[in-house]
């Protein structure tokens, strides 16, 4: 439309003509049709825009040091342990900068694994020997799992010649998890190492060593222990051991002695019998941390184990953990051969799976097991003080057994407990100051099956701290609890909106007090 020539018509308010109305309709349709135009112009000049804006970023412009860009690859691949190589390898592949900065950070180059290997063809020694030898002086770590075929009599897939001369000659190692089907291959890589006084072999620096086997004899495994002859300097140990029923032969006994005097640190993964892990424990007079883990099996029962099993005296032992131990089991029961002085730490986490009701789990053996730690007479565990149950369902008089035999305690974990708040209730009316020199208490995610409730928890922290004489302190000075969002229901809705009230609360009190949700 001719805008002088219709001029009028923005200036008043007379009738449209059907021919005007319909030149306006075809102004207002032209219109739109260039804004669209334009519009989608613009979008073109912006993502350009962008496009030439990536070029100014940090790392176009080599503004991020190359010793920056390795901590931030070191810190995303070791998120993904199991997946280390891969993601490395990716990074690498990006651009010549990145995989620039990856070369000059040798800590990115010092883990090889995990890697399951059927065949030896599948394993590259030359390959591991080019990776580790990027990592300068930087401490090595190598995993390496073997896998037989279904027909046992298949060569081992690990090459045991070639990955016994790698062990010989090659880069000096911190770390090696060393796993496969057979306890004879373990042995087999080992076995003929032979090296000449001047030289020691590279695996002579070895501190901490795994070793894996699902099938062997009692022959056999005491065998692959005296690999620690050839490696005197391993002074953390883990093994991960058949099945005792199904894999392990054995006529009721261990070979004697194993070389195990130089180790600090033990790792047992299996269901053995107490009588055979007592008989591997009485070889490690010097241990100061020990793991026990049954992967969630029972452990094994045999009738005609003797049942007057000699007490054990671990002299040095601070850390005990008892790994996913199954709560109707029996398997706490090796507390009671055990004599541990020194024991600092106490850490048992059960095995989580489908519970009955609480009231079913007093746990009367379980918190017996726990007393004859510290009720041992001269070789009692007289220093316990921290303490971590993760998984237990159990009512709170079970609760109560364990931890009134436990006066020691300075700080307590409970993960994920399956019972009722009733304990933390009635602490005040006990005849004896329940836990009178715990001074950190922390209770992350407990179950809202069994009515945990929070207010109890605070009550009993404030209680603490009202009376105080000189006589009766309170060591109490944190406390934390971690609240499930996914599973909070009202009770503890109530926390997560107060809790900066309820700190502050009990900041005056002197305890620091922190409430979050996970």
């Amino acid at each position: 439309m001719d805008q002088d020539r219709f001029a009028h018509l923005f200036t008043s308010n007379i009738m449209l003509s059907p021919f005007e109305l319909e030149s306006v309709r075809h102004e207002i349709e032209a219109r739109t049709t260039t804004i669209r135009q334009l519009e989608f112009q613009i979008d073109v000049l912006k993502a350009e825009r962008e496009k030439y804006q990536t070029l100014l970023s940090p790392l176009r412009r080599n503004l991020m040091p190359p010793e920056i860009l390795g901590e931030i690859f070191t810190f995303s691949v070791s998120s993904r342990p199991f997946s280390w190589d891969h993601q490395l390898n990716t990074l690498c592949l990006v651009c010549r900068a990145w995989r620039a900065a990856a070369l000059i950070h040798p800590a990115l180059w010092a883990t090889v694994g995990w890697h399951y290997v059927y065949s030896p063809q599948n394993f590259d020694i030359g390959k591991v020997k080019a990776w580790l030898s990027r990592s300068g002086k930087v401490k090595k770590t190598l995993h390496v799992m073997g896998r037989h075929e279904a027909d046992d009599s298949s060569l081992c897939p690990l090459s045991p010649h070639d990955l016994g001369k790698f062990f010989l000659d090659g880069p000096p190692l911190d770390t090696l998890s060393l796993a496969c089907t057979h306890a004879e291959c373990l042995e087999a890589i080992f076995g003929d190492m032979q090296c000449g006084p001047a030289k020691k072999p590279s695996c002579a620096s070895i501190h901490s060593l795994t070793l894996g086997m699902e099938r062997a004899s009692a022959e056999s495994f005491g065998r692959v222990c005296c690999i620690l002859h050839r490696i005197p300097t391993v002074c953390t140990l883990t093994l991960a051991l058949p099945e005792i029923h199904h894999y392990f032969i054995y006529n009721r006994e261990l070979p004697k002695p194993l070389p195990f005097g130089n180790l600090s640190g033990l790792t047992l993964v299996c269901d053995w019998p107490v009588s055979l892990v007592l008989d591997i424990l009485r070889n490690c007079a010097n241990l100061e941390t020990l793991t026990l883990e049954t992967e969630g099996c029972t452990r094994g029962y045999d009738p005609a184990f003797p049942r007057d099993i000699p007490i054990l005296v671990l002299p040095r032992l601070r850390t005990l953990q008892l790994k996913e131990v199954v709560l109707s089991s029996k398997d706490t029961d090796i507390l009671r051969y055990l004599r541990l002085p020194s024991l600092h730490t106490l850490d048992i986490i059960f095995y989580m799976m489908d519970r009955d009701e609480p009231d079913d789990y007093n746990l009367t053996n379980t918190g017996s097991d726990i007393a004859s730690l510290v009720t041992g007479g001269s070789n009692r565990a007289s220093n316990l003080q921290h303490l971590r149950l993760e998984s237990l369902s159990i009512t709170s008089q079970g609760l109560y057994f364990i931890l009134s035999a436990l006066p020691t305690l300075t700080h307590l974990t409970l993960e994920r407990l399956e019972s009722d708040s009733r304990l933390f209730r009635d602490a005040h009316t006990f005849s004896t100051k329940f836990l009178p020199r715990l001074k950190t208490l922390k209770i992350h995610e407990p179950s809202e099956l069994f009515t945990f409730n929070y207010s109890d928890v605070y009550n009993f922290l404030r209680r603490r701290k009202e009376g105080l004489t000189e006589e009766s302190p309170d060591c109490l000075e944190e406390a934390g609890l971690t609240v499930s969002k996914a599973h909070s229901t009202y009770p503890w809705k109530i926390v997560l909106d107060d809790r900066h009230y309820h700190a502050s609360e009990m900041a005056k009190k002197g305890i620091r007090l922190s409430i979050a949700a996970v």
